[in-house]
């Protein structure tokens, strides 16, 4: 065992690392070091110390390297660059469109400033290009190059190494479609993409984008999209797409003969269902009121409880539509039926003071109180129709307008219409007709599939969400850069998506923006050491400390990995 001795020599102290052993049973020395002094030993220790870092640089990483690590995987960089290739100079356009996926997943900016936003993420050291390459006309150029064509072909070879590496369970899919604002204005006729439309979030004053996706139950993963002008609606939109959707479908479904396409009734037409019998396609979809007024006045005694669904009966029936024997179900909902009496309820109280309101002012008329343009009885009519737009006021608000013939002013008169509300309430409202090919299937089959295209409207409220997958902000005016663009979106949510599938496999059960919160909050930390410092350690890369859930994430979505 070693030990510090010390030896005098010309009256000054030195000291010694000895060790000591027995030989021939006496202590002897076996080995030393000289130490030095004990000023010259301090002075050691003193620089031995570690020195204080000049500073931290924090990078954004663990949702990078999460959805980049989803990219390696399907290798989209190589199939981007393959359908879009261009002389090796700087980023590839897969570059280019990757970045856009990653900063629409994460944190959603403009061209302007996404090279502001590369600079301060790991991609900067991971793909080692200056932020310049990242300018917003760069963009522009690389977006150019990718034509319509393009799109759908990066698409096609997209989804066969998703089922390879990451699975699809596709025996349910879901399609539905939605709509997204622009502030393109109307001068600008470079877009025949941007048209004003039914706005599903309420901005009918501005120019709309349509977009329909096709995802997965599990997961919502989007295996196709299509962009279409924004003045179309569903349901003459699903007719054109019919033989684009069915191909996308069998593609993805080939090995699984129950593959069953769920469809809102916004897109039931004759021609859409007829060609989808006829191209094979498995079905369930919902139907309006004026294709089953019948099967919607069906008593209730001859409803039946749906097991595992309490407050739901259902009656279901067989019939031949578009030249198929399909499976009718009548489905009614305790939930659905209190919303809708809620809505009813609503609109009656608001309809009602309209019209109250309405027959003061003809009344003020007829006293000659008011001036302006004198009312007619075609002009009430109007503004009584406009009051009674929302949907069963017409039919359960009576309205009578006459002429009084002494002033020739209009009179209203109104009334509820109590036998009306009756059959509303007993054969209408929590009702839901479901139609399907699959006649082998119980009403609960049925339901449950239908009820599973809430998946796809969960991910069109994520591509909505403020914060992550946000559709906007999207400053481009031509068809071309919107499909572009309209492409690096649906990536991002393909992305994450796979991502929370892996999540989910691992143990983590997160919702899309939980998930992606999670991951952005797991930071690379770069320290940096002052120049010239004795014994200076070297400058290193770590990562922020992690919770037991990010630790978990990181692992799973090999994050580490990744960073290397």
């Amino acid at each position: 065992m070693a030990s510090i001795t010390k030896k005098i020599k010309k009256g000054r102290p030195y000291y010694y690392a000895v060790e000591c052993k027995r030989v021939d049973g006496k202590p002897r020395i076996v080995w030393q070091k000289y130490l030095g002094t004990l000023e010259a030993i301090v002075n050691r220790a003193e620089d031995s110390k570690p020195p204080k870092p000049k500073h931290t640089v924090i990078f954004e990483a663990g949702g990078i390297a999460a959805l980049l690590r989803i990219t390696q995987r399907l290798k989209l960089l190589e199939l981007i660059n393959e359908v879009s290739p261009k002389r090796e100079q700087g980023p590839s356009v897969g570059h280019y469109i990757i970045l856009a996926a990653l900063n629409r997943a994460l944190e959603p900016l403009s061209k302007l400033a996404i090279g502001a936003w590369y600079e301060k993420t790991v991609l900067r050291r991971l793909w080692g290009f200056d932020k310049s390459a990242f300018s917003s006309q760069r963009f522009w150029d690389h977006m150019n190059r990718l034509s319509e064509q393009d799109i759908s072909d990066i698409q096609d070879r997209l989804v066969p190494r998703i089922e390879k590496k990451f699975g699809i369970d596709a025996r349910i899919l879901l399609y539905d479609t939605t709509n997204f604002f622009t502030f393109l204005a109307t001068t600008n006729e470079r877009s025949d993409l941007a048209q004003r439309g039914h706005s599903k979030q309420k901005r009918h004053d501005l120019r709309q984008i349509g977009l329909a996706l096709l995802v997965t139950r599990d997961f919502q993963i989007p295996l196709f999209h299509n962009v279409y002008p924004g003045n179309i609606p569903d349901v003459s939109l699903f007719p054109q797409l019919t033989a684009e959707l069915v191909q996308r479908y069998k593609s993805v479904t080939g090995n699984t003969p129950e593959a069953t396409l769920i469809f809102d009734k916004g897109n039931v037409t004759d021609t859409a269902m007829e060609d989808l019998v006829v191209r094979g396609a498995h079905f369930v979809a919902a139907l309006s009121a004026n294709q089953c007024a019948d099967m919607l006045a069906t008593p209730r005694q001859e409803f039946h409880p749906i097991d595992t669904m309490p407050g739901t009966q259902a009656f279901d029936t067989t019939a031949i539509m578009w030249g198929k024997s399909c499976r009718i179900v009548v489905l009614y909902s305790e939930s659905f039926f209190t919303q809708q009496l809620q809505g009813v309820t609503h609109n009656l109280v608001k309809c009602q003071k309209k019209l109250l309101d309405l027959a003061k002012t003809l009344e003020r008329w007829r006293q000659g109180k008011s001036r302006g343009k004198k009312p007619t009885r075609r002009s009430v009519r109007m503004r009584v129709d406009a009051v009674l737009s929302a949907q069963f006021m017409k039919a359960l608000i009576q309205t009578d307008i006459k002429e009084d013939k002494a002033s020739g002013i209009p009179t209203l008169s109104y009334s509820l219409d109590h036998a009306a509300l009756q059959r509303l309430t007993q054969e209408r409202l929590g009702r839901t007709v479901l139609v399907t090919d699959h006649t082998q299937w119980s009403a609960r089959q049925v339901v449950e599939a239908y009820r599973s295209l809430s998946g796809v409207e969960n991910a069109f409220k994520n591509m909505k969400n403020t914060d992550f997958l946000r559709w906007q902000p999207a400053y481009h005016w031509t068809d071309q850069k919107i499909r572009v663009h309209a492409l690096y979106c649906v990536l991002a949510l393909l992305l994450a998506s796979l991502a929370r599938k892996v999540a989910f496999q691992a143990g983590v059960n997160l919702t899309l923006p939980g998930l992606l919160k999670e991951l952005s909050e797991i930071r690379e930390v770069a320290v940096i050491y002052p120049p010239g410092t004795l014994a200076r350690p070297k400058d290193h890369i770590t990562l922020s400390r992690m919770s037991p859930r990010q630790k978990k994430l990181a692992q799973a979505l090999e994050i580490g990995q990744t960073l290397q």
